[in-house]
């Protein structure tokens, strides 16, 4: 194998990369990412970033000197044996890494809705976040709490709707009803059991027919395996690039890593994936079997 390619500069594509060169292998490594930013860490973006701390959050690693040719502002579009259609022409491979992420999920209505998954959405949210604005945050995870905490920092009216009965139920179960007490403590209107039925113009309709007015509206919900560009290709998709424990996918030569693969938990004994259930707000996939 002479030449392996990663489609999705982000960690797992940059980590990958790395590991490759620290097993000791000296072929050629071409790394593509649709964003035409050097590959960076997207956790600070709820964090460091909306709260003005920092405009960069690029990974520490150097890419010149690992021997990679990175081809910033490049998406991949399709897949066949051997070969990555690729918005500037085909790519050929020898060994592929999918390693192309997740994609926020927002929800229906004609109003604007802003997400955090990439540097730029981070720094538009911030430039929106002034006193006296009024956001409403659809979602109690980490990212919605983090959302909220930037923006009551920056002077915000904010509302907090969540359609499970505590916050952060996901990650922490019935765990997470100890941090409702936060948000009364930093002024923010935690509004749990609550389900949106539509982001519109000027704020938000609820399922029960209510309105919540906002001038900026954050949905944080969850995520998506970025897989549609690997629909026909052959390769097995269920909620995600399906995967053995290895990483190693359907097809010969290609793995999966990061938040677009449905690996198998040995450890578990289940299929998990980075995929929200059907009507859930950030509950992660699990298959078992």
């Amino acid at each position: 194998m002479n030449h392996v390619v990663v489609v999705g500069a982000g960690l797992a594509g940059v980590r990958s990369v790395e590991a490759l060169r620290a097993r000791g292998f000296g072929g050629r490594i071409t790394l593509i990412g649709e964003e035409r930013h050097r590959p960076y860490d997207r956790p600070p973006l709820s964090k460091g970033v909306l709260l003005g701390e920092t405009d960069s959050t690029v990974v520490d690693s150097d890419l010149d000197a690992l021997e990679v040719d990175f081809r910033a502002g490049v998406s991949a579009k399709g897949l066949h044996p051997g070969v990555v259609e690729t918005t500037e022409g085909e790519l050929a491979y020898e060994g592929l890494v999918i390693a192309t992420g997740a994609r926020p999920i927002r929800l229906r209505g004609d109003g604007p809705q802003h997400v955090v998954r990439t540097i730029d959405d981070a720094l538009r949210l911030r430039s929106l976040l002034g006193r006296g604005t009024r956001v409403a945050v659809i979602g109690a995870g980490w990212i919605g709490a983090e959302v909220a905490t930037a923006a009551r920092k920056a002077g915000c009216a904010v509302t907090v709707i969540e359609a499970a009965d505590v916050p952060l139920s996901a990650a922490l179960g019935q765990v997470g009803a100890y941090t409702a007490a936060w948000y009364a403590e930093a002024g923010v209107d935690l509004r749990l059991g609550t389900m949106v039925a539509s982001v519109d113009q000027g704020g938000l309709t609820l399922a029960d027919g209510s309105a919540v007015e906002a001038d900026v509206v954050v949905t944080g919900v969850g995520v998506r395996p970025a897989t549609e560009w690997l629909v026909g290709s052959g390769i097995r998709l269920d909620n995600g690039v399906v995967t053995d424990e290895h990483l190693r996918t359907s097809l010969p030569g290609v793995v999966a890593v990061g938040d677009c693969a449905a690996w198998w938990s040995r450890r578990y004994g289940v299929r998990r994936s980075a995929a929200v259930r059907p009507g859930g707000q950030g509950r992660r996939v699990q298959h078992r079997g």
